[in-house]
């Protein structure tokens, strides 16, 4: 019996190191200079900031649409247009990859994080 109970967590664990270090298809890491560029020339570009809104009220970055990890199945439809690109601004790269997975099941196609983390925006002190 306790063959299968370790079989299981093995399974269990192989299955989390897949979905946490393997790329996420459709995410596209950017580089900050070439995005500023990009949003200066079209302001299309819709910044998702997915932490909690305590930590957005502190420091965000202008512009920002913030709708926290667990209300993003909610409330995606009515912030965002799935049609615009997003960017993902988020506290850590599993955030960026979680927000990532939900908007590509949602239906959004071109979805951009920054190189480097958030704090390669040029955000300042709201990034770190």
């Amino acid at each position: 019996m306790w063959w299968l109970m370790l079989t299981l967590l093995a399974a269990a664990f192989a299955w989390w190191a897949v979905r946490e270090f393997s790329p996420v298809n459709g995410l596209t890491f950017v580089n900050p200079d070439e995005l500023r560029e990009q949003d200066n020339e079209n302001n299309e570009l819709q910044m998702l900031d997915v932490r909690d809104s305590v930590d957005y009220i502190k420091r965000h970055v202008p512009g920002s649409i913030n709708i926290s990890m667990g209300r993003l199945p909610y409330v995606h439809k009515s912030q965002l247009a799935a049609e615009e690109p997003v960017l993902i601004l988020a506290a850590n790269s599993r955030q960026t990859k979680k927000a990532a997975h939900m908007l590509k099941r949602y239906g959004f196609m071109r979805i951009y994080a920054p190189q480097g983390g958030k704090g390669a925006f040029g955000c300042g002190p709201c990034c770190q």
